[in-house]
C-alpha cells in the first residue's frame, strides 16, 4: 500500500494516512481513525470511536460471521466486489477441463515417468451440450456463464433478483428458491454463494440427492455454504461423480479430512480469486470509493451488514 500513498492523499481530501497492520501502532490512533482499508485488525474496530467506513480487499463480507458485534456498529462496510470474475472463472474451468481430460492422473504418471494413454471412454466427456447450474449468479457468475456458453453449454443462473442484467443468448436466469427444480438437470453445479447466516449449509444431503450420479459439484464460493459431511457421504457412495473444491468449511482443510484421499475430488487452496495485479485492482476500487466518500456520495459495493452481503 505505501506505493499508493500519493493517490490516497489526493483522493482523501487532506486526511492523514497511516499505513500499518500492527496493533500496537494502530492503537495509538484509535480515537482518530475514521476510515480503514484492507486487512486492518478487526478486533480493534469496536474501540474506534470515530470510525465511519471500512473498505475490504475481499469480495465477501465473511468478517461479519467471525465478529457479529460489527453488524450493529455505525460504520459503512464496502467490498472489492467486481474484480474477481475473470480469474475465478478461469480457475473454475482450469479445474473442470483438468478433470474431464484426467490431468490429475497424467501428472501422477509424469512423476512416475510413465506414458499414460487413456481410451475415449476413460475421459470425463466434453463440455459441449452439457448443462451448468450456477448458484449465486452475480458478477463472477456472468464471467463463468460467458465461458460456458463459448463451449456451447446450457447455463442456468439462480439469484434472488432475476430481472436485472446478465441477459445473454443461451443463459436462463431463475429465482434462487427454485434450486431444487434445476438440480436434477445439471451436469455441473457451480456454487458461488456468499457466506451468510441464511446460506450456511444451504447445500446438504437433500441437494446432493437431487443431483445426477454423473454430475460434478464445484465450489468456488464459500465452504460454509456446503454441509461437508453430506458432501463426503455423497462422494463416498458415488451418488455424484465428483467435487472440485477451491473452498472448504475449515481452512486450511485439516490433514485428517477424508477429502484429501478421495480420488473423485480435486482441491485447490482458496486461491481462485488471486491475481498477479490484485493489489492494484483492489486499490482502484478503494480509491474510487475514497473519492466518493470525500464528496459525500454513495459508496460502491456497500454491504447490508444485516444480510451479510
Amino acid at each position: 500500500m505505501p506505493e499508493f500513498r500519493e493517490q490516497l492523499e489526493a483522493a482523501g481530501g487532506g486526511r492523514d494516512i497511516l499505513i500499518s497492520t500492527e496493533n500496537s501502532e494502530i492503537e495509538k490512533y484509535l480515537d482518530q481513525i475514521e476510515i480503514g482499508m484492507g486487512d486492518i485488525p478487526y478486533t480493534l474496530i469496536p474501540r474506534m470511536m470515530s470510525f465511519k467506513w471500512w473498505q475490504l480487499w475481499s469480495a465477501g463480507a465473511d468478517i461479519l460471521q467471525r465478529l457479529p458485534l460489527l453488524i450493529d456498529l455505525p460504520f459503512q462496510l464496502t467490498t472489492s466486489r467486481g474484480i474477481h470474475g475473470q480469474q475465478i472463472a478461469e480457475h473454475l474451468f482450469a479445474m473442470l477441463l483438468g478433470w474431464n481430460r484426467r490431468l490429475k492422473e497424467a501428472y501422477k504418471a509424469q512423476a512416475r515417468h510413465e506414458w499414460l494413454f487413456l481410451r475415449d471412454d476413460e475421459l470425463g466427456g466434453a463440455l459441449d451440450g452439457k448443462t451448468m447450474l450456477i448458484l449465486g449468479y452475480g458478477v463472477i457468475g456472468e464471467f463463468v456463464a460467458k465461458i460456458a456458453l463459448a463451449f456451447n453449454m446450457k447455463v442456468t443462473g439462480l439469484r434472488r433478483h432475476t430481472g436485472k442484467g446478465g441477459q445473454m443468448e443461451g443463459l436462463f436466469l431463475d429465482a434462487a428458491g427454485k434450486m431444487h427444480e434445476h438440480l436434477p438437470q445439471a451436469d455441473y453445479v457451480v456454487n458461488i454463494l456468499p457466506s451468510t447466516h441464511e446460506s450456511k449449509h444451504l447445500f446438504g444431503a437433500g441437494e446432493f440427492s437431487l443431483m445426477k450420479k454423473s454430475a460434478l459439484y464445484i465450489n468456488v464460493g464459500r465452504g460454509a455454504t456446503t454441509c461437508e459431511a453430506s458432501m463426503i457421504k455423497a462422494l463416498g457412495e458415488k451418488s455424484i461423480a465428483g467435487a472440485l473444491l477451491d473452498v472448504t468449511e475449515a481452512e486450511p482443510l485439516p490433514a485428517s479430512s477424508p477429502l484429501w484421499d478421495m480420488e473423485n475430488v480435486m482441491i485447490t487452496g482458496h486461491y481462485a480469486g488471486c491475481h498477479p495485479d490484485y493489489s492494484r485492482m483492489a486499490m482502484a476500487v478503494a480509491l474510487e470509493n475514497l473519492a466518493r466518500y470525500t464528496r459525500g456520495e454513495e459508496l460502491k459495493n456497500l454491504v447490508n451488514k444485516r444480510d451479510g452481503y
